[in-house]
């Protein structure tokens, strides 16, 4: 009778083991799970969802201004970081930064009361200190990062004992880790699989990453502030996609919006409201081309898994963050009749 017990023993990559060293990263830290986040962490009160990991960057040109020493920004979360300007230093960094966004679809109103700027961020410069070193990580060595959220998913979901896992990766900003195609070894795969559970295929091609976990109960979803065409691109990577609205983008956040919901994409709608549970019946959203639509509602706060929702409105409860504004143009009023947003009118019905 053989009483030995075999261990599987993982065996990180050396290039992706370099870029987690540079970085202060780690394999169960690169992507956030529920306990560690409120919004995913709504999921877990209902059974029939599958608990999410959640990846964190900074937004837009954040990463810029927290390595600017002549930042002068009054709130923690949008001061200047000395760790991170030498981390960007160190990896010759500076040049890619002066063009790097986060957020190309991003609005005026949109990055100035951005959720990354609210909660824990305010409170401990640590938080945004995580999120540009794994900005920062992803900038530098794309294809190694996208390597190290394939073992970070993989740690997660060995955490659901065979269940599912729900994984998004444009958590607080609009990065295009989606696309990025990375090749994986023989041997990597078959370590991989054996330690995490998962049955990941061989391919002497490069794929990307909703590609490499197709076999598996692992599923993708995100929110985007993009055009119809980047909307669609995701769409075909087999992730769930809700569109965003964006009122104050100038001339067109009420055409955008049609045009997704036209579609067959949610559209999440962020309001300012007034009163807990209260949210309204109907949306109806109509641009300066005499274009109409009207859709039903339903909260987005409830949880946050969307592909469990149909095609609607997705009412999100606006929240102040360090900087923001709720009676930005970029949030709805919590009111009747119609309102003006970006080449349009907007009218919640109650």
């Amino acid at each position: 009778m053989n009483n030995l017990t075999t261990y599987r023993r993982l065996t990180i990559p050396n290039d992706v083991k370099q870029l987690f060293a540079d970085y202060s990263l780690t394999v169960s830290g690169l992507m956030t799970g529920a306990a560690s986040n409120a919004k995913i962490s709504k999921n877990l009160k209902f059974d029939n969802i599958p608990p999410a990991v959640i990846l964190h960057h900074l937004p837009d040109k954040q990463i810029s201004a927290v390595i600017n020493k002549d930042n002068a920004a009054d709130s923690i979360n949008r001061q200047y970081i000395e760790k991170l300007a030498e981390l960007s230093k160190n990896f010759n960094l500076t040049e890619k930064l002066k063009t790097y966004s986060g957020c190309l679809w991003s609005s005026a109103g949109c990055r100035k009361s951005c959720l990354v700027f609210s909660g824990r961020s305010n409170i401990f410069k640590a938080v945004q200190y995580a999120r540009g070193r794994r900005t920062l990580a992803a900038i530098d060595r794309p294809a190694e990062y996208v390597r190290g959220l394939i073992y970070s998913i993989g740690h997660h979901y060995k955490k659901q004992n065979g269940g599912a896992l729900s994984v998004r990766l444009k958590g607080t900003d609009e990065n295009n880790l989606h696309f990025k195609k990375v090749s994986l070894s023989v041997n990597e795969i078959n370590n991989i699989n054996s330690y995490y559970g998962l049955n990941i295929n061989y391919s002497d091609k490069p794929r990307v990453i909703s590609e490499i976990f197709k076999n598996d109960s692992i599923i993708f979803y995100e929110y985007s502030k993009a055009p119809l065409t980047y909307l669609k691109r995701l769409t075909a990577l087999n992730i769930d996609v809700t569109a965003s609205l964006v009122a104050d983008r100038p001339t067109t956040g009420a055409a955008d919006a049609i045009t997704a919901i036209n579609a067959g994409y949610r559209l999440a709608v962020p309001i300012a409201l007034n009163k807990a549970g209260r949210i309204p019946r109907r949306v109806i959203i109509s641009d300066n081309n005499g274009r109409r639509v009207d859709i039903a509602a339903r909260s987005g706060d409830l949880y946050d898994y969307r592909p469990a929702d149909p095609k609607c409105a997705v009412i999100l409860k606006a929240k102040k963050s360090a900087g923001g504004n709720l009676l930005s143009a970029f949030f709805i009023a919590d009111k009747l009749g119609p309102q003006t947003i970006g080449g349009g009118l907007i009218e919640l019905i109650y």
